[in-house]
């Protein structure tokens, strides 16, 4: 019977948690390796159920079947909108728009659901855990509080399932990138726990970092102070989409710009968003992101926002008084997010399919190239990977890997690959 095992020793974990609240005999323990915290099996107690592999969503992401590639990573749309909060306070401390924000203060202040699964802290020291919050702990002090603001590393929502196990009649709002909401969906169906009275609330998501990613910044931005906490984004010292915000032990706050968090993040990266193909997050009710299409974009943040169900239509309702928003066609969105950009990692995934000899991790998305195409970029997207997987013992490969990234190609060089690639397009063929 397969196990989760077959996730780690594939490199497919997204330390969503969920095996380990699975599984029944408690036989899973998660711990930190390269940068990722990993599933761990005790096979002494073990009765290999297989439950565990059977919810991983690092595993295979299943797509409702469209007739292009496009619309399948799309999903299901009844209306889309740029959307922000009325709430200016709460606008302030959030990420972008506050869209996320006040849906669920709205829908826990009217009695709709009883509890809603968050973070709260900005210290990555640990493994990020989501907690059940009700109705009265989420709304006091909101804008002091820990809970706004993108995390951008791995989320367990082990505490999720618990609660869930506990509490089958409560009514939730659960937010979660895709690969979160998958978990947390799948282990639900396992155990029968209704869904209907659950609100999902999905998050744009283009990959995330691991967690070395905060030693490398300490190194170069703080290397005598430990850093404490950090905002990945944060507004305050320019506006939307704003910078990372740093806060080292006893000493003031400082910002680093927004672009060294993207150059950074091809190194600092599980290698399972590599595959992951779900940037729009097909499976939730709402999905909410960052609004970069153009339109009604403000300093102050705004946020796409795409609802996919009726249950998110009946959330949206309820909320809507709370938010000023204008109607967008969902293409402006895709070009916004460059959906078609994000097709590379369906190829990237049938690499790494016939690689490892194991199961389609897309399944349903219609594929109109040849993986081969990509084989290259593949390989040196896992080189930048495995410098920052390594980098906590050994900072040197990554230096090196980043020397070699930013070093300037040979004309002559490039002029011959380019000659060898179009005589295996157009010679060998014939």
């Amino acid at each position: 019977m397969k196990t989760v095992k077959l996730a780690t020793d594939h490199n497919l974990c997204s330390s969503c948690g969920v095996c380990k609240s699975i599984c029944p005999k408690g036989s899973i323990t998660y711990h930190r390796s390269n940068g990722v915290y990993l599933p761990t099996i005790d096979n002494i107690t073990c009765i290999s159920c297989g439950l565990c592999a059977e919810v991983c969503p690092g595993l295979k992401h299943k797509y409702e079947p469209y007739q292009t590639a496009s619309e399948t990573i799309t999903g299901s749309v009844i209306k889309c909108h740029n959307a922000w909060s009325l709430d200016a306070g709460l606008r302030h401390v959030s990420a972008s728009g506050g869209v996320v924000s006040t849906i669920t203060k709205k829908l826990l202040e009217s009695g709709k659901y009883d509890v809603v699964f968050t973070l709260d802290t900005y210290d990555y020291r640990d493994q990020l855990q989501v907690k059940p919050y009700s109705a009265v702990e989420y709304l006091q002090d909101w804008n002091q509080s820990s809970t706004p603001k993108s995390r951008y590393l791995p989320v367990s929502h082990e505490n999720t399932i618990q609660y869930l196990k506990e509490h089958r009649d409560a009514r939730t709002i659960v937010i979660g990138t895709p690969c979160g909401l998958r978990g947390v969906q799948a282990t639900m169906d396992k155990l029968r726990i209704e869904k209907d009275q659950h609100l999902f609330i999905g998050l744009f998501c283009d990959k995330v970092f691991n967690y070395n990613v905060i030693q490398y910044f300490n190194d170069i931005y703080s290397p005598d102070i430990p850093i404490e906490a950090l905002h990945f984004k944060n507004k305050e010292s320019g506006g939307w989409p704003g910078d990372m915000k740093f806060f080292p032990k006893n000493e003031e706050p400082f910002y680093r710009p927004l672009s060294d968090r993207a150059k950074a993040k091809s190194y600092f990266m599980p290698e399972r968003c590599l595959y992951c193909v779900d940037k729009l997050n097909v499976c939730a009710d709402i999905s909410v992101g960052d609004n970069y299409t153009g339109q009604n974009e403000s300093e102050l943040g705004s946020n796409s926002v795409i609802i996919r169900t009726q249950k998110g239509i009946a959330a949206w309702k309820t909320a809507e008084n709370c938010l000023e928003f204008r109607r967008i066609d969902i293409s402006a969105i895709q070009m916004a997010q460059a959906i078609d950009r994000r097709l590379e990692n369906l190829y990237f995934g049938d690499l790494h399919s016939v690689e490892y000899s194991h199961a389609d991790l897309n399944p349903g998305i219609p594929r109109e190239k040849s993986a081969d195409e990509y084989c290259s970029a593949w390989k040196q997207a896992l080189r930048k990977l495995q410098a920052g997987a390594v980098y906590c013992s050994d900072p040197i490969i990554l230096k090196k890997q980043i020397k070699c990234d930013n070093k300037k190609p040979n004309p002559l060089i490039r002029f011959i690959k380019r000659g060898v690639r179009w005589i295996k397009q157009h010679i060998i063929k014939l």
